[in-house]
């Protein structure tokens, strides 16, 4: 209950000054994503091709992203740090965070999902 009352909070916290980038439709944007344990912020992304997307890591262990067919991968990100990617038109649209695994075993993908859009984002206009 705390953790999810301490990822809203994060989440409330960051919204006003992550939104506008989420919301950025011109080429050469930069778009914030944050990790938040087991969720991102946003968790969809409006991008056009050649836009940077930054995935914070807003959790104290270290974070990897995958896309859905592994095709792009981001991480691992240390605890608190971040990383960046480009977007490219061929881009697979969703992502996971990828769970680390134990010994002898092959990582898994978290149930958190995020997404990016090449639509219009909504109130855009």
């Amino acid at each position: 209950m705390l953790q999810s009352i301490q990822k809203l909070a994060i989440a409330a916290t960051f919204s006003a000054i992550l939104a506008p980038a989420a919301f950025a439709d011109e080429m050469g944007n930069e778009h914030t994503v944050m990790i938040l344990g087991a969720t991102f912020f946003p968790q969809v992304t409006y991008v056009v091709p050649g836009d940077v997307l930054k995935f914070v890591n807003a959790t104290e262990t270290e974070q990897s992203i995958v896309a859905q067919d592994a095709i792009w991968s981001v991480g691992p990100i240390p605890a608190q740090g971040e990383q960046q990617i480009v977007v490219s038109s061929d881009m697979v649209t969703n992502f996971n965070i990828v769970v680390a695994s134990v010994e002898g075993e092959e990582p898994t993908e978290a149930p958190a999902a995020g997404s990016i859009s090449f639509n219009a984002a909504p109130l855009s206009d």
